[in-house]
């Protein structure tokens, strides 16, 4: 469940994070245990978190407000084993790590369908607002056998909120980091019939910021950015056996890092600026045909239209005053002028996705059997364009698709002993063969406090495009492009896992345990090279081919305790040691006349040791507070400039809040303020001036801030 620590394991158990499954009841926040939420990711079946055969990890949304968190990067943080990296230092990207893993191997779903698409992935993490969410499952190890391609690591659901009476709330607040204030508003309005058969929910959330330079160099680490998010979600059930569901949600963003913010993209030394229009929604129909058979059907679809620039003037004097300053390097239309390049280094994308997902469910005795068919098609076109629109070249154009069909059996053995088995075949279109995905998972209740889980799953990834392909990382003012090698295979992963979960007492634990050991194997591997130059148009680029393969152990460890009613602590540490089977070199300056050449078998930006502990305190019920910390261990970072791989040092991040509530009758007006950072643990060697590496940053995302927030529920 969540909780994430640092070092040895004595550390563990004093510092680390918030669980959700030892969330919360109802709206309070002092119920350690949480075992009757029902959960439905691990299976694909809605099942008991008590009783699910496959580890499922829960953080209910009381806790997601509780630390003032809006969306769901900062959401995700809160569970054990769970990290989220940033990967640009002009843009913000970010991924989220599971199983010692990188982004790229976990799939992100909203009520179970997989619609974060190729570009959806790149800054999607904080266009997803806490508003929607009641609570977020996370199943880790191979999920490609219900899932399809992607789900190597593990599966991080999404599940909305629904409703069962009128109402909803309204929220404001301000984040201020660095003297900057973040602006953040959002909204939910609920309309339920008298009947309960049909309802209708409304939400709605904003949030704007101006760029932030964490070290003075004129340059922003956090972007400029302006975020409007508006949706409905609507359900009707015409009888006791039908429910129909729909739901839709529009996206606005501009951001905009680098320098130069009263100044054109083209005319600042770097820039990366995306405009971004990203709709989804979808139509789902669940029908009940006996008491052993029933089914559901759905159609989504997610469709995304962005503007983009990477680039700038790179290192030009564009100071007046300056002697150096030369006005016709500024000047696009002269030929050989750095502004004559940075004109055209605008971008236009396109990325529809379609998807349908069945699936059937038929009980025999003590067998629950689950089937489905479900096809994703995805297109991707990316332009290259100058300044006022005009297409200068096709990046890329194309489209790729996945078949698959999987079975599941759930056996109820015995009363103790629950067995899953399940396959899963899958045809890419970027694949000649099929691809064949098995998994087994096993839950023995040894007693009332002790259950033991066991599985081997698997994954693999297609050779398709990837968000990383879509987001640019820049040298300098240079972007750096992705290219697959010739012959770029599947990469397939096998994930073996042991785990205990122990309880003090199975109808109201003080203490709760839980411990999962994991090794996963990865056959040919993705990696990228090191940054190259072409000599034909002297651009930079990266190679992404198949190597061996890696290997990942891991072990994760939560202890959560309620010593009395009002408090609740929980701590947990995970580590994961991963490495390649043989060293890859992750940078080779002779090209350019260089010398150096660095290889190594570590994954880069993926610290072994990580860690999370929270102590919720709830005096009275007009009162609730927090202290969190959260670990994050050394790792190996690789700097393109100065052609070296450091040892990161380790962060400990420590927040604290408060919240005060004020009921009247069936309304109420929650009051929070916190600080989040407090000892403001960063990276301090950030990378300066307009020739930076973006892509060197790591550990912590924000400075030290303080917030505030109000929130009116009716």
């Amino acid at each position: 469940m969540p909780v994430s620590f640092s070092r040895p394991l004595v550390l563990a158990i004093a510092a680390a994070a918030t669980s959700s499954a030892w969330a919360a009841d109802g709206d309070r926040l002092t119920q350690l245990d949480a075992v009757e939420v029902k959960v439905s990711t691990a299976t694909r079946t809605e099942r008991l978190l008590s009783d699910v055969p496959v580890r499922t990890e829960v953080l209910r949304q009381q806790d997601i407000a509780l630390r003032g968190s809006v969306n769901f990067s900062q959401a995700a943080e809160l569970i054990n084993g769970v990290r989220v990296e940033s990967n640009c230092q002009n843009c913000n990207t970010s991924e989220v790590q599971l199983l010692g893993l990188g982004g790229a191997y976990n799939q992100l779903l909203f009520d179970g369908v997989p619609l974060l698409s190729t570009l959806g992935g790149i800054y999607g993490l904080e266009q997803i607002p806490a508003a929607f969410v009641n609570r977020i499952e996370v199943v880790k190890g191979g999920g490609s056998s219900l899932y399809g391609p992607g789900a190597v690591a593990g599966v991080i659901n999404l599940i909305a909120e629904q409703p069962t009476k009128n109402g909803g709330f309204v929220q404001g607040g301000v984040e201020v980091q660095e003297g900057e204030p973040l602006r953040f508003g959002d909204g939910r309005f609920d309309f339920v019939g008298d009947d309960g058969r049909f309802g209708l929910s409304v939400v709605a959330q904003g949030a704007k910021n101006d760029a932030i330079d964490f070290n003075g160099d004129g340059y922003s680490e956090i972007t400029e950015k302006d975020l409007r998010i508006g949706g409905v979600q609507m359900w009707y059930v015409p009888n006791d056996s039908t429910r129909l569901r729909a739901d839709y949600q529009y996206t606005w963003e501009d951001r905009r890092g680098g320098n130069r913010f009263d100044q054109p993209e083209y005319l600042a030394n770097i820039a990366e600026a995306l405009k971004t229009r990203y709709q989804r929604g979808g139509l789902t129909w669940e029908q009940i045909v006996n008491d052993d058979f029933d089914f559901r059907l759905s159609y989504s679809f997610a469709d995304i239209r962005r503007d983009s620039f990477y680039g700038g003037l790179g290192d030009v004097v564009t100071d007046p005053s300056d002697p150096g300053f030369d006005p016709s390097q500024l000047d696009p239309n002269v030929p050989g002028s750095a502004a004559s390049v940075s004109y055209r280094q605008y971008g236009y994308t396109k990325n529809p996705l379609q998807y349908f997902d069945s699936q059937f469910n038929y009980r025999v005795g003590a067998h629950a059997l689950a089937f489905g068919v479900q096809y994703k098609r995805e297109e991707v076109k990316d332009e290259n364009l100058d300044a006022v629109g005009n297409r200068i070249r096709v990046i890329t154009d194309g489209s790729f698709s996945d078949l698959g069909v999987f079975l599941q059996d759930e056996w109820a053995v015995s009363d103790a002993l629950d067995l899953v088995l399940g396959a899963r075949a899958d045809k890419s279109s970027e694949l000649d063969d099929v691809v064949f995905s098995p998994r087994i998972a096993l839950a023995f209740q040894a007693n009332e406090r002790t259950k033991w889980r066991a599985g081997i799953s698997t994954g693999f990834r297609a050779p398709e495009l990837f968000s990383e392909d879509l987001h640019v990382d820049t040298l300098g003012a240079d972007p750096v492009r992705i290219r697959n090698a010739d012959g770029l295979t599947e990469e397939k992963a096998v994930t073996a896992m042991l785990g205990v979960d122990w309880r003090s007492d199975p109808a109201s634990p003080r203490w709760l345990f839980d411990a999962t050991a994991s090794y996963t194997d990865l056959k040919d591997a993705f990696v990228l090279s090191g940054i190259q130059r072409d000599p034909r148009d002297g651009s930079l680029y990266q190679t992404r081919s198949n190597v061996s393969g890696s290997r990942v152990a891991g072990i994760e460890a939560n202890l959560g305790w309620q010593p009395m009613e009002t408090w609740r602590i929980t701590a947990g540490v995970a580590w994961y040691h991963s490495r390649y089977d043989k060293a890859q070199v992750v940078f080779d300056d002779t090209g350019d006349g260089g010398s150096t050449v660095i290889a190594s078998r570590h994954y880069l930006k993926t610290p072994e040791w990580s860690g999370l502990a929270q102590a919720i305190w709830t005096p009275s019920e007009a009162w609730d507070a927090y202290v969190g910390l959260k670990y994050t261990g050394r790792m190996y970072a690789l700097n393109n400039n100065t052609g070296t791989l450091k040892h990161t040092p380790d962060f400990w991040v420590v927040d604290a809040g408060v919240t005060r509530h004020f009921h009247f009758d069936e309304k109420g007006v929650d009051v929070s303020f916190g600080m989040k950072n407090l000892f403001d643990e960063r990276q301090k060697d950030l990378e300066i001036g307009a020739n930076r590496d973006s892509d060197y940053v790591y550990g912590p995302r924000f400075a030290r801030s303080v917030y505030a927030s109000v929130r009116y529920a009716f």
